[in-house]
């Protein structure tokens, strides 16, 4: 498969996880499909994707995960999301993201104490956020963590 190929999978993909994660109820085989999709966004980036795109493909199956209710993959990489905006450089926005990532991921587990402070820790990182756009919507983004 060439590079560009597996680019447009991956970007048809993820744009799939929006539109599953935007219905206003799922069956079980749209959570499935919702998965499936997350996998298949991050399987065809570990191919031509950079260290963004690394950080935003886990941070969407973190956030495919807690939507269908799976806490546990739902840390598992919202955890490696975080790893990976720590190993290196990131955007202001993404790191930001990856730790609402994380708090939606601990409420997926009734983690409440968790989810409180990382969504402490993700509401500094979105003050510092400088683009007003980005600000805008990892705020809103957050907003949406369950509590």
């Amino acid at each position: 498969m060439e590079e560009n190929e597996h680019r447009a999978i991956a970007v048809q993909q993820f744009n799939r996880c929006w539109d599953l994660l935007e219905m206003t109820s799922r069956t079980s085989t749209d959570d499935a499909e919702l998965l499936t999709a997350a996998f298949a966004s991050r399987f065809h980036w570990s191919f031509v994707g950079v260290h963004t795109n690394f950080i935003i493909a886990d941070w969407m199956v973190s956030r495919a995960a807690a939507a269908v209710g799976e806490g546990s993959l739902a840390l598992r990489f919202a955890l490696m999301a975080c790893e990976r905006v720590a190993s290196q450089e990131t955007p202001d926005w993404m790191q930001a993201s990856a730790m609402e990532g994380l708090a939606r991921a601990y409420a997926c587990q009734g983690s409440t104490v968790l989810r409180d402070e990382t969504i402490a820790k993700a509401e500094a990182l979105v003050a510092a956020i400088d683009n007003p756009k980005e600000k805008a919507l990892i705020a809103s983004q957050l907003a949406s963590v369950p509590c």
